[in-house]
């Protein structure tokens, strides 16, 4: 009990260390070139931070997320913000904050239903609640953001090729590759990756370069894939090959990539099956064979 007494007291110390710590640090700096929607459209943010009444609650927690010394996770948490679309205009420290304030709901009611279950919960317990909750929360949180970041993602690496296609038809037909890039866009405007296209297509609007624009979009978006036909894209205008051929080209290396990828992966899984399969057939043999031993069994402790 001693032991236990000290190590809640070593973690109570060493949490109002990284507090004071974390509220004296400068400010993180987590800007990043690609966050370009902000800039090329006038959109309205819808964030906790634009309501009135939690303001004041939350200028204090924002002040510490600036602080947090954690720029990998602020990066990541930028990367899936992006991957988003970033509907609502979070930046990474707003998000972190987002998080801490799920994490704050969640300790306090996890300690809050212990309490009323178990009738009271002693000093020890609570902090173990508190801190348990508020991990449950802050991971709810940000898994939440993960799982919607990658299944927009995914979307969009499944219609990659077809939108190739699409655009270097139109290019084909006599359209630049902006013209292209608009006429594929409305025909579709909700679709994840029309939405990135539109984001290029504005940048360029802006005056941005087609280069910086393309390079823009690969920071936004990280799907296995887009990187290189990026690449081939600049490198394609660099040296003037025609664009409409090497978006063709890409088109088919992706769905040849992805047949690749569903053979190895149907080859991995029936390799998997096989210790289901043999647990089973194990099962499958007890339950045929298993009367017949036990009537053996019984006939022979009889005699």
């Amino acid at each position: 009990m001693l032991t236990l007494i000290v190590f809640m007291n070593l973690l109570v110390a060493a949490s109002v260390f990284f507090l004071v710590t974390a509220l004296f640090r400068a400010p993180v700096d987590t800007a990043d070139e690609s966050v370009f929607q902000t800039n090329v459209d006038n959109v309205e943010r819808n964030t906790l931070f634009e309501v009135a009444t939690l303001r004041p609650f939350l200028v204090p927690l924002y002040q510490l997320a600036r602080r947090l010394n954690v720029p990998r996770f602020k990066q990541h948490v930028l990367h899936l913000l992006l991957a988003l679309g970033n509907p609502n205009q979070y930046s990474p420290d707003e998000y972190v904050v987002v998080c801490l304030v799920w994490g704050i709901v969640g300790g306090f009611g996890l300690w809050f239903g212990a309490a009323l279950v178990l009738s009271g919960v002693g000093p020890v317990a609570s902090i173990v609640y508190v801190v348990l909750g508020f991990g449950v929360g802050f991971f709810v949180a940000y898994l939440w953001l993960r799982e919607r970041a990658l299944r927009r993602l995914r979307a969009i690496s499944k219609r990659l090729p077809y939108t190739l296609d699409l655009v270097a038809m139109a290019m084909d037909a006599g359209a630049t590759f902006y013209e292209a890039c608009q006429s594929v866009i409305q025909d579709e405007p909700d679709d994840p990756l029309n939405q990135e296209l539109g984001i290029l297509v504005r940048e360029i609007d802006f005056g941005r370069s087609r280069q910086d624009a393309l390079t823009h979009l690969g920071q936004r978006i990280r799907v296995d894939g887009l990187d290189g036909i990026i690449s081939a894209a600049l490198q394609a205008e660099h040296l003037g090959t025609p664009l409409a051929d090497v978006l063709k080209l890409q088109a088919n290396l992706l769905r040849m990539r992805r047949s690749m990828r569903a053979e190895r992966r149907a080859g991995e899984a029936s390799v998997k099956m096989l210790v289901p399969m043999m647990l089973i057939l194990m099962a499958v043999v007890v339950v045929i064979f298993a009367p017949m031993i036990i009537r053996v069994l019984e006939g022979t402790y009889l005699e």
